[in-house]
């Protein structure tokens, strides 16, 4: 999502507030059934929630699936491909053509996610696609400031930034709070999350962050499906989140998500922290254990060299 096509948006009437909510189920039609299935595996891995996602289900029907063949699916892989920034040059005749296009915008997105770049849908590439993950691209529009010096043509080495390297022009900056769903998390939960995300990205640099109630220069809070942004969430399991280049200053969390800060779920302060870092300036990092991957695997609460590297270089921090 470059920052030239992310301007619309609409207000919530009531900005400071959050609210509980009961989780709906749908009950399997075997009650013992489904007490047997929650005895067995109660808490879920990510793995295992994603891999119930359409997208996914899509994905294991193009399983082994390589250039020259086609096979219904293709198109929504296109499509996936090319909203995560990796080129189609063209579009092929048929929607369901594995074309040469396809094949190499996949192998960039195998190169980039560290898996084989065999340019077919084999288990890793599935399994890597179905994670959660953040709903901004992985690939931007600009050349890589920390390219691979070896192979200026492959997908980027760390570190990435937005289209044009917008950034903060202060840095003391405040934040709210602004929700238009309900979630099962607190506000104390949410609030303490949130600030202990933005005192971790504003260690030992010029950053300050104050939380307001008033008017703000980022705004954050949960949201469903089409929330006057142009940028739809999908429902549980899928894109996590999305935030916005300076000076935006919106964060978007999906309200559909299981969130938590202690238990079970998706950790709301590991991906706080991560949209936090594309307000300040951060694209994605290919370095897979940095804040800045973008897809959620693990609980992750601290920076790496590769996210402060990446910060430092956009505002001249120097340690």
């Amino acid at each position: 999502m470059h920052q030239n096509t992310l301007q619309t948006f609409t207000k919530t009437k009531n900005p400071n507030s959050i609210f509980f909510s009961t989780v709906s189920l749908n009950i399997l039609k075997s009650p013992i059934l489904f007490l047997v299935l929650c005895l067995v595996n109660p808490f879920p891995s990510v793995e295992q929630r994603a891999s119930a996602t359409p997208f996914t289900k899509t994905l294991h029907n193009l399983r082994g699936i390589r250039k020259g063949q086609e096979a219904n699916g293709v198109g929504t892989l296109r499509s996936y491909l090319s909203h995560l920034g990796y080129q189609i040059n063209k579009q092929s005749s048929s929607n369901n053509n594995f074309d040469e296009n396809v094949e190499s915008a996949l192998k960039h997105y195998q190169e980039f996610h560290h898996l084989h770049t065999s340019g077919v849908v084999d288990d890793q590439t599935i399994r890597t696609m179905s994670l959660p993950r953040c709903g901004l691209p992985d690939i931007t529009t600009i050349a890589n400031p920390n390219p691979n010096p070896n192979d200026l043509s492959s997908a980027p080495q760390n570190y990435t930034y937005f289209p044009g390297n917008p950034r903060w022009s202060k840095f003391s900056l405040t934040y709210r709070h602004s929700s238009s769903a309900r979630v099962s998390i607190s506000m104390n939960e949410v609030r303490q999350a949130m600030r202990n995300a933005f005192e971790t990205w504003g260690e030992n640099n010029s950053f300050s962050f104050t939380e307001t109630s008033g008017s703000s220069d980022m705004v954050y809070g949960f949201h469903r499906g089409f929330h006057f942004d142009l940028n739809p969430f999908d429902g549980q399991n899928g894109v996590l989140a999305h935030a916005y280049a300076p000076e935006d200053g919106r964060l978007h969390f999906d309200g559909a998500e299981r969130w938590t800060t202690t238990g079970s779920g998706i950790d709301f302060q590991t991906v706080g922290l991560h949209e936090i870092g594309h307000i300040l300036g951060l694209g994605h990092s290919n370095v897979s254990d940095a804040v800045m991957a973008p897809t959620y695997t693990e609980i992750r609460r601290s920076l790496t060299q590769d996210d402060r590297d990446g910060l430092n270089n956009l505002y001249g921090f120097y340690n």
